[in-house]
């Protein structure tokens, strides 16, 4: 049993310095590694004392041993229990004052032990058993075992407490495996060293324990680092395995040639040295160039495979041009690969601004997944960074997470990815390819993360190429149908502006394709006054025509009831609401109605950009709104009515959204302000010189760049 208590402490010592070196090169700087290193050469004082105790009993005071054995116990229990704190990792560091007086105790009760025989008068052997007596005067040994126990109580009450507060999926899982495994394995050596040896007298399992315990700690340690992604060990292990095997077989051939050249065997003993060490050299070729190979590839077959599904994948979908197929394949592929629970693919939608789920593989139903902002931070760390991401480095990389971490460590829990690869389409990020864990629970192999690395630029490119496919089909049918469409809204846009009384009008068009969708009209009942209709018709072709059409037809219905703005759109509205049975497209209108004599303006908003009047007698601006909603979704609708009085020198500009949210090449928009300022600077001009400059401004600001949309602006002046 005493050659098993020293094989055994010298193992698990063995085992913590290492463990103690790794923590602290790995990242000395993190408080978690700092207070985990003390905690490990806090456990190594009890084992390498035991080592010594049982492997040099005759060189040593094994009393003081002892003694130092636990105060070397009081500190490990203390230290676990100041990780309780630390662990997981937070945004605030535990302050070290807290944990100089969670220490104080075991410092005070352990010096008392090593200096005096507050515990332990006595230990030695004794027909082969270690002996202890203890100081039966006082209950020295009570309060030393008492104290014990409640640091291992409290730190694993605490690991407790954190596991059900914490919400990281991953902090939970390496809490599971290492600290509530490290808590039971001291408990468990705590009874073996202290409990058995105090009360039953039973002391053959005295070292055995804590170097059990020691043993569970490291092997906790070490899988919840390879499990989690925080350093794949299994491939370090995996590699020196390899390369150990690799070693003895080019090896024993080359030894072999050489003993047999030494003792003369054969045909060697009479062969030149230098005839053996070209055969060295013959054969250390051969090895590199034939056997090598082959035995890497029998040590790497998982690799392999999953490298040839890959090849296979990339050669098969080169020729593929049908966009939802591809990212139907790609998700297949890497899911059925690489044994994963689940896999998506979340792409950019062009119309709505944001990323949506477009496939998702696994186990389990098809999550909600809400749309993802294109400002989000997931989505703007890949713009900053063309690389995969793994959950692991959201944790470890302080310097490109520290300040976004808990926003992008929810999105890849909430959803269970563990390797997230984006897709890149004229420099931006149009979707990303989601990987779950594996169905093993293990992490992804080092091999396989250069693997995917690879993967994802040439999915990238996959992608890309089947978008630029997509995108120009579409052109070809906005193309066919505009021909159609052009015909349609040609008949329903006004030939020329109405220029009456003391309103005169500007207005311009600047279509995104070659002729413009969105409608705008003028109505007059008679001499008194004039009405003015501004819309925005969301999507292009024949549909938005059509709507072009509707929205004419219920304009010029609505002659009689001109001046009550809220009653013509009110109008429009109900006859969109039965064309579009309230799934129609988006429309927003603005009309407005000009008393020539009284010089009045009514108006009515249905999410339009407000009126905007520059009032000629405070030199600025006021907007004007009612803030109805779009046309078509609602036909009990109600829309307010606004009212004000305009003086000569005023001037008006109503316009669409696209004019003053369009951005150049710089990422600059257009924006409010400068359309202002345009038409300050041109404030004495007519209406239609200001419509024009303010075209000209717009073309010259967006350069080579056109609208995402048809904008359409219509400039009134009171002369």
């Amino acid at each position: 049993m005493n050659t098993i208590s020293i094989f055994v402490s010298l193992a698990a010592s063995a085992m913590i310095i290492f463990t103690v070196i790794f923590v602290l090169v790995k990242d000395w700087q993190d408080q978690v590694m700092r207070y985990f290193a003390f905690f490990a050469t806090s456990a190594l004082g009890i084992l390498f004392t035991m080592f010594l105790t049982y492997s040099f009993p005759e060189n040593f005071d094994l009393t003081l041993m002892n003694k130092i054995t636990q105060l070397s116990t009081l500190m490990t229990f203390s230290s676990l229990f100041c990780m309780s704190f630390v662990f997981p990792k937070t945004a605030q560091r535990f302050p070290f004052w807290k944990s100089f007086l969670i220490l104080v105790p075991a410092i005070a009760v352990g010096t008392t032990v090593v200096l005096t025989d507050f515990t332990i008068t006595k230990a030695y052997f004794k027909d082969g058993k270690f002996i202890r007596d203890f100081n039966k005067d006082i209950p020295g040994y009570t309060i030393y075992a008492a104290l014990a126990f409640i640091y291992v109580l409290s730190a694993l009450g605490g690991y407790v407490r954190k596991y059900i507060i914490t919400k990281e999926y991953i902090y939970r899982l390496q809490m599971r495996y290492l600290f509530v495994g490290s808590t039971v394995s001291i408990t468990l050596a705590s009874v073996f060293s202290i409990i058995m040896p105090a009360f039953f007298g039973y002391t053959q399992l005295y070292v055995i324990g804590p170097s059990m315990a020691s043993f569970f700690t490291i092997i906790s340690l070490f899988y919840s680092i390879i499990a989690y992604n925080m350093l794949d060990i299994r491939t370090v292990v995996h590699k020196t395995f390899v390369y150990t095997v690799i070693s003895m077989v080019i090896s024993l051939p080359i030894f072999g040639i050489l003993w047999a050249y030494y003792r003369k065997l054969w045909l060697l003993g009479e062969v030149p040295y230098y005839l053996v060490a070209g055969g060295i050299i013959a054969v250390f070729i051969l090895f590199s160039v034939y056997i090598q190979p082959i035995v890497d590839r029998v040590f790497k077959r998982k690799q392999y495979a999953f490298g040839t599904v890959i090849d296979n994948f990339v050669r098969d979908i080169a020729d593929e041009r049908n966009l939802p197929d591809i990212v139907r394949r790609t998700v297949d592929t890497l899911r059925e690969g690489l044994s994963l629970t689940h896999a998506f693919f979340i792409l950019l939608n062009d119309q709505t601004r944001k990323y949506e789920l477009s496939y998702y593989r696994g186990g389990r139903e098809t999550p909600q997944l809400p749309p993802i902002e294109r400002n989000a931070s997931i989505i703007r760390w890949f713009v900053r960074n063309q690389d995969i991401l793994q959950l692991s480095r959201v944790y470890t990389d302080d310097k490109s997470f520290g300040d976004v971490r808990e926003e992008i460590s929810s999105f890849f829990n909430d959803n269970g990815i563990q390797v997230i690869l984006p897709v890149y389409h004229e420099r931006r990020v149009v979707g990303l390819l989601c990987l779950g864990m594996k169905e093993t629970l293990a992490g992804y192999h080092t091999d396989e993360i250069e693997k995917l690395r690879q993967f994802y630029v040439k999915s990238s490119d996959f992608i890309s190429m089947a978008l630029t496919y997509q995108k120009a089909m579409q052109e070809q049918m906005v193309t066919r149908t505009i021909d159609i469409s052009s015909r349609i809204i040609h008949s329903a846009v006004p030939v020329s502006l109405p220029n009456i009384g003391n309103i005169k009008f500007g207005a311009f068009i600047i279509p995104k394709y070659a002729q413009g969708g969105d409608y705008f009209d003028f109505i007059r009942p008679g001499d008194q006054g004039v009405g003015v209709i501004a819309t925005d018709i969301s999507g292009v072709g024949v549909n938005s025509a059509l709507y072009s059409v509707l929205l004419r037809s219920a304009f010029q219905s609505s002659v009689l009831d001109a001046p009550s703005t809220s009653t013509v759109i009110g109008n429009m509205n109900r006859v969109l609401c039965d064309y579009g049975k309230g799934k129609g497209e988006l429309v927003t209108a603005y009309y407005l109605y000009y008393d020539i004599k009284s010089m009045r303006l009514m108006y009515t908003n249905a999410g339009y950009p407000a009126l905007e009047i520059f009032r000629i007698e405070k030199n600025n601006f006021d907007s004007f709104d009612t803030e109805g909603i779009p046309l078509g979704y609602d036909p009990s609708a109600t829309y307010g009515i606004g009212r004000t009085n305009l003086v000569r020198g005023d001037i008006g500009i109503l316009y669409s959204k696209t004019l003053t949210t369009s951005k150049n090449q710089k990422g600059e928009e257009y924006g409010l302000l400068k359309l202002r300022n345009t038409v300050m600077e041109l404030r004495t001009r007519g209406a239609a010189d200001i419509a024009a400059q303010i075209k000209n401004s717009f073309v010259s600001f967006m350069g080579l760049l056109s609208p995402t949309s048809d904008v359409v602006v219509i400039v009134f002046k009171i002369v």
